[in-house]
């Protein structure tokens, strides 16, 4: 699933699960407005979906801006575990 589509779909029903927010609708340059709290919660159900280990101390807060910024983080991070 390193295809930048199906990981902003992935997202999508990730966020929506852990928000409890219908993110269906969302353009890739929509602002998602997590506070810190969902923040940890969609790290941790990240890390399961993927089998990625995510490092939040280097995590800048900008990849949690949009679903493109965190779908092309989410990307670098699956693709490097290949």
């Amino acid at each position: 699933m390193s295809n930048k589509s199906d990981i902003i779909s992935s997202l999508k029903e990730c966020l929506t699960k852990v928000v409890k927010k219908d993110f269906s609708e969302f353009g890739n340059d929509d602002p998602l407005h997590l506070d810190s709290i969902n923040r940890i919660s969609l790290i941790v159900e990240l890390e399961w979906v993927y089998d990625i280990e995510i490092d939040s101390a280097s995590l800048e807060p900008e990849v949690f801006d949009t679903f493109g910024s965190l779908a092309s983080y989410i990307e670098k991070l699956v693709d490097e575990r290949v």
